[in-house]
């Protein structure tokens, strides 16, 4: 046991809670070519694997900054800034689908995207 805490112990596990959601969040939208459906007219857009990939590239980018012994303090405020702002496009149109079709799931999915949201600011707050 202690050799596996040795193997992927970090200094940073709020990084990779945060990764481990954004990478999440990455493959569901790339998987599913039809997850957005609203508004008409951004639905290829919003439904291109480029979205998920953004989410997908910044949850494999917090993980290596994580891993990476010399934590460059500019780049984990880049990466945290790109996350809050996916998180927050994310949540968005997750509230708006939900008004919209009524789907009490995509309803859920945005307060957890605002919980995470909120998670992260407080203790990227806290730390500085």
């Amino acid at each position: 046991m202690k050799k596996a805490k040795k193997i992927i112990h970090t200094e940073h596990p709020q990084h990779e809670i945060l990764a481990m959601a954004m990478i999440g969040i990455g493959l569901i939208l790339i998987f599913n070519d039809f997850y957005f459906f609203w508004p008409p007219f951004a639905v290829n857009v919003l439904n291109d694997d480029l979205v998920g990939g953004a989410f997908l590239i910044d949850g494999i980018l917090l993980l290596n900054w994580a891993f990476s012994t010399p934590g460059k303090i500019y780049s984990n405020r880049r990466l945290l800034v790109l996350s809050a702002g996916l998180l927050a496009f994310e949540a968005c149109a997750e509230f708006c689908h939900g008004y919209v079709s009524g789907r009490p799931h995509m309803l859920m999915a945005g307060f957890l995207e605002v919980i995470i949201l909120c998670f992260f600011n407080y203790w990227k707050k806290s730390k500085t």
